[in-house]
């Protein structure tokens, strides 16, 4: 279970309180983060923590570096995994529908959002 409490004190402002740090959110990404960036930010991870999960199960890697760059525009994801030059990636349609598989974020999307995941080349 996930449960989060939020506050709002005014016009496009507001504090949740969860399992962290407070994040504070508003109406502009000018001002700070929005509930539109944290679902990116959402995905982005889950896909991260998909990787890491991959790269330990089958190639018994626990710590590697991966960058995850996500971008959100009118509906359709685009997601660009950066994974170091020296690891040697067996399958990548394998590693591509794993993430699919598990991303639980991904998972929650309507069928009508799209959402692009491949190697950066």
């Amino acid at each position: 279970m996930y449960q989060t409490t939020i506050k709002g004190d005014k016009r496009f402002h507001s504090l949740s309180e969860g399992y962290g740090a407070p994040v504070e959110l508003f109406g502009y990404t000018e001002d700070g983060e929005t509930p539109m960036s944290l679902v990116n930010i959402a995905l982005a991870s889950c896909v991260t923590m998909c990787l890491q999960s991959y790269f330990a199960k089958y190639q018994g890697i626990e710590e590697l570096a991966i960058q995850v760059d996500s971008n959100y525009e009118e509906g359709h994801f685009t997601l660009a995994i950066h994974l170091p030059k020296d690891l040697i990636l067996e399958n990548e349609q394998e590693l591509l529908a794993f993430v699919d598989n598990y991303c639980r974020v991904k998972k929650l999307f309507r069928e009508d959002i799209k959402v692009d995941i491949s190697l950066a080349k």
